[in-house]
C-alpha cells in the first residue's frame, strides 16, 4: 500500500467525537457487538495501477497485512494491548523491524532496525509536554558505507506535534538543513477503518508523510516548507460511509509544487 497505509503505511481509530483511542465499542446503532475490522483495502491510481493490502486478526489485534501486489508482510506482536514489534518482509526477507515501549499507554521509544541496505539501527524519543504536544526526534538521514554495511553520522530533526482533542495530529513543525516544514491537518468525526484494532493507531500516528493514520478521517492536509529549498503540498479528502460512518471508499488529491497532481482512490471492504 503506497499512501493510505504504510509498513508503515499505515491505520485504529476511536468512534465518532470519542476521546478512546483503543474502545472497541461499534457505534452503528444496533445490538451487533462484533466491531468493524477492516479485511481489505484497493488502491487505484490515476495511472492505473492497483495495489492491494488485506489484514489478518485475532480477535480485534492485528495479526498480519500482506500486500498481494507487492509481495510484502508486516507481522504484528502484542503485549497487553499494546503493539510491541512489528516485522516487516519484502518476498520473504526481513526489511524492518520496529520496537516500542510504553509509558501511560503511549509511545515513549521507538526503536527501528532496518536491513534493506546494510544495517541501519536507530531510536525515536517522545516527549509529551502536555496532552497536546509532543516532541520528538525525527530521523533524516545518516553516511552509509558499502564495503562495512554500516551507518555513521545519524541526523535528526527535532519535531514539535500538537494535537486535536480527539488526538489527531492537527500540525507539525520541525527544521532541517535550513529548510522549516509547517503542515495542518483537518480531520472529520467519523470512524476511521482501523478504528477498532488495538494498539494500531499509536505506532503510526505521528508518521510525518501524510496525516493519513488518525483517530479520524483526514480532510485535508497543507504543508508549507521554506528556506535553502521552498515548496508546498496539498491533500485533499472526497470520503464515502456506510450507515455505521464507515467509509467504503475515499478519493485523495495529492498536490505537490515538484511533481503536480495524482488522485489516489481506496475501497475499504470490512468484516460486516
Amino acid at each position: 500500500m503506497k499512501k493510505l497505509i504504510i509498513s508503515s503505511l499505515a491505520l485504529a481509530v476511536m468512534a465518532s467525537c470519542s476521546s478512546s483511542n483503543d474502545d472497541p465499542q461499534d457505534n452503528n446503532g444496533n445490538n451487533d457487538t462484533t466491531p468493524y475490522l477492516l479485511k481489505k483495502i484497493t488502491e487505484t491510481t490515476d495511472d492505473g495501477d492497483t495495489f492491494v493490502l488485506e489484514f489478518k486478526y485475532n480477535g480485534d489485534k492485528i495479526t498480519e497485512s500482506f500486500s498481494i501486489t507487492d509481495n510484502e508482510k508486516t507481522v504484528y506482536t502484542y503485549n497487553g494491548d499494546n503493539i510491541v514489534k512489528t516485522e516487516e518482509f519484502e518476498g520473504g526477507t526481513l526489511r524492518q523491524i520496529r520496537e516500542f515501549t510504553y509509558s501511560n499507554g503511549k509511545i515513549s521509544t521507538e526503536k527501528i532496525t532496518r536491513t534493506d541496505f546494510g544495517t541501519l539501527v536507530y531510536t525515536k524519543n517522545y516527549q509529551y509536554l502536555n496532552d497536546n504536544h509532543v516532541k520528538f526526534n525525527e530521523y533524516k538521514g545518516s553516511t552509509y558505507n558499502p564495503s562495512t554495511g554500516t551507518y555513521s553520522d545519524l541526523e535528526f530533526a527535532q519535531v514539535d506535534a500538537y494535537l486535536t482533542n480527539n488526538g489527531n495530529v492537527a500540525s507539525t513543525r520541525y527544521t532541517y538543513n535550513g529548510t522549516t516544514y509547517n503542515v495542518t491537518n483537518t480531520y472529520d468525526n467519523s470512524n476511521h477503518p482501523m478504528k477498532n484494532v488495538k494498539g494500531y493507531v499509536k505506532i503510526d500516528l505521528f508518521y510525518l508523510s501524510d496525516g493519513e493514520l488518525s483517530y479520524n478521517n483526514l480532510i485535508s492536509r497543507s504543508e508549507n516548507y521554506t528556506g535553502t529549498v521552498s515548496g508546498t503540498n496539498k491533500t485533499t479528502a472526497d470520503h464515502t460511509f456506510n450507515n455505521a460512518s464507515y467509509p467504503t471508499k475515499s478519493v485523495m488529491t495529492y498536490t505537490t509544487s515538484s511533481f503536480g497532481t495524482s488522485i489516489h482512490t481506496y475501497k475499504y471492504e470490512y468484516n460486516k
